[in-house]
């Protein structure tokens, strides 16, 4: 028999397997090992933590809307939409509602563009890079609450920092905390030092995601500076000036440390907002009903400003 006569009579051979692909039997083997519970261990924590802070309140404060609630015990009182009907034409709450969308104006834009101005900074700097992130990013890890007392001081009508420093060019003391036309002014200057930092932080991050071959060929075209900035960067990170916008917005919209610190919403509600108004009707006048029927309201603004941002984000990636 010739050696391809025995060639052909032979079995034939099972195919190696690939290099890059683990054998059948391995596979199987570590599956085998696995249980179906491991995802859903890891999942679990998270899922508690959402359902108890999140979904639960959520709900609690939809029922509560409905009804009028006794603090002092006893059964609780449907009412339909009253309390809702209630808070939407209360000139109180009609204040704070527009407080709250004033605050987030003058607080958005601000933010985001000093926070991707010292991106740009903390890009560009070659030496000592990581002390000014650190010093960039220091406001971001400050306690809020601790961070208020201070910027109470600071702004002080009597021995604050900023009038004392008005005394030596010769220019009277402001009452920023305690006059009505600049109280609300002055505690969006503490957001927009807060939320600076944080959109510092993301849009820092999103210059990662720039490709090096996009920098490149700016260069080579000799695309410099705000061009460059405009026509290249900023529409390849659309998914992260999204991003910052939505969380910029979110949070102006649920502002409360600095407000119920530093002015208590006041004077004369110059400065209450919807979340220090909600925390009044529910604490200070026991009107737990029109509380989370306030609540809840804010809570679909939110949802949809989620909605949304995800819209968008959907949007660009096509």
């Amino acid at each position: 028999m010739t050696a391809t006569e025995t060639e052909l009579s032979a079995p034939p051979r099972a195919a190696a397997p690939s290099l890059g692909e683990p054998p059948v039997r391995t596979v199987r083997r570590r599956n085998r090992g696995r249980s179906p519970l491991v995802p859903i261990l890891f999942l679990l924590p998270a899922g508690l933590c959402i359902t108890v802070f999140v979904v639960a309140p959520a709900v609690l404060s939809l029922i509560g809307s409905f009804f009028s609630i006794p603090l002092a015990g006893g059964s609780w009182g449907f009412v339909g939409f009253a309390n809702f009907s209630r808070v939407l034409t209360d000139p109180t709450v009609q204040q704070a509602i527009g407080n709250t969308v004033f605050y987030s104006v003058i607080t958005i834009i601000p933010s985001l563009v000093i926070g991707l101005g010292l991106a740009l900074l903390a890009e560009s700097v070659t030496r000592g890079r990581a002390l000014i992130r650190t010093a960039l990013f220091l406001p971001l890890t400050a306690n809020l609450v601790a961070m208020a007392v201070v910027f109470d001081y600071i702004f002080a009508f009597q021995g604050g920092v900023v009038n004392q420093l008005l005394g030596i060019v010769g220019v009277g003391s402001v009452n920023w905390l305690g006059d009505t036309s600049t109280s609300l002014v002055t505690v969006a200057l503490v957001g927009v030092w807060r939320a600076a930092s944080f959109a510092m932080m993301i849009f820092f991050a999103g210059f990662a995601t720039v490709p090096g071959t996009i920098n490149e060929a700016a260069r080579a075209e000799g695309i410099r500076g705000f061009a460059k900035l405009t026509r290249l960067t900023l529409p390849i990170m659309k998914p992260t000036v999204v991003f910052a916008s939505v969380v910029t917005i979110l949070g102006s919209v649920q502002v409360f440390d600095t407000i119920n610190v530093m002015t208590e919403g006041g004077p004369q509600g110059s400065s209450e907002t919807i979340l220090t108004e909600t925390w009044k009707l529910g604490f200070s006048y026991y009107d737990l009903g029109s509380a989370s029927a306030l609540s809840f309201l804010l809570l679909v603004v939110l949802v949809g400003i989620g909605l949304l941002q995800r819209r968008v984000l959907a949007g660009s990636a096509r």
